[in-house]
């Protein structure tokens, strides 16, 4: 900061230089907290899309306790599906976790053709579901006889 002008009177203000560097430091700081922030949300959304699976797979079994019927756990096209197994085309709860949904994970179910849940909470096998994108991956697993749990 000067204090004295070029005429010799007394001024007080910032030279175009100390702006400048002001400036920079905040753009500097800017960008570094905006690359941690997007960092962040990314990892939220598959935190969120791992819950999401969790409550499905949890809510297939209730609803075929409810309904007294077999219900599969399936995904076609990034979207998880509840279907009821006497009827394949009914399609009893669903959830896209595609690139253009606010849950933008990627899933993969080990076996790839889902489960069969029975009314009385067993499945015809254990299912593993891996959540996956930027940054993240969880597992949630569900054995055959109903134990759901997060890795």
């Amino acid at each position: 900061m000067k204090d004295v002008g070029s005429h010799g009177g007394v001024r007080r203000g910032f030279t175009l230089i100390e702006l400048l560097t002001v400036v920079v430091i905040i753009g500097i700081l800017a960008t570094i907290a905006g690359i941690s922030v997007g960092t962040v949300v990314r990892r939220d959304r598959v935190l969120r899309a791992g819950t999401v699976v969790e409550g499905m797979v949890a809510e297939a079994t209730q609803v075929a306790a409810r309904q007294r019927t077999p219900m599969r756990i399936r995904l076609r096209a990034g979207t998880l599906q509840i279907v009821s197994r006497a009827d394949t085309t009914r399609i009893v709860r669903a959830r896209s976790f595609g690139a253009r949904s606010d849950l933008e994970a990627t899933l993969a179910l080990e076996p790839a053709d889902g489960i069969t849940i029975f009314p009385d909470g067993r499945a015809d096998r254990a299912l593993t579901v891996t959540v996956s994108g930027e940054g993240a991956r969880f597992v949630i697993e569900r054995s055959a006889t109903g134990i759901v749990r997060r890795r």
